[in-house]
């Protein structure tokens, strides 16, 4: 399924209740856009924090029935896009404290992935 470092989608109707797809035409076969972190949290920390582990436990049966650990990555990267004008709260403080005991070095593929961006903006 996966090579590397590339998410194949081979299945669009399966992804997690976070997620939103976006379809060329109808056509669930071609996917035109996919936001890996289309949430907004509740304002209620505790239910947030719940929220977030759901939302892990979705991404980590993802990951593991489509044999696609980067999906994880996907989700990390986009949630930190969307982390650029608000503080990290209990939703993804939820999402991340499930999520490292299944895929522990997920947040470093991301952060290697963030600078190595940096670094060729930079040069």
């Amino acid at each position: 399924m996966a090579t590397g470092s590339a998410f194949i989608v081979d299945h669009a109707g399966r992804f997690p209740t976070f997620c939103a797809v976006a379809f060329r035409n109808e056509n669930r076969a071609a996917v035109t856009w996919i936001d890996f972190w289309a949430v907004k949290p509740c304002g209620d920390p505790a239910a947030d924090y719940a929220r977030g582990q759901q939302y892990a436990d979705e991404a980590i049966w993802h990951a593991r029935t489509t044999d696609q650990p980067v999906f994880i990555e996907c989700v990390l990267m986009f949630m930190s896009m969307k982390l650029h004008d608000r503080d990290a709260g209990e939703l993804e403080r939820g999402f991340v404290d499930r999520i490292v005991n299944d895929f522990p070095d997920a947040m470093d593929e991301v952060i290697i992935r963030l600078s190595r961006h940096r670094l060729k903006r930079l040069s």
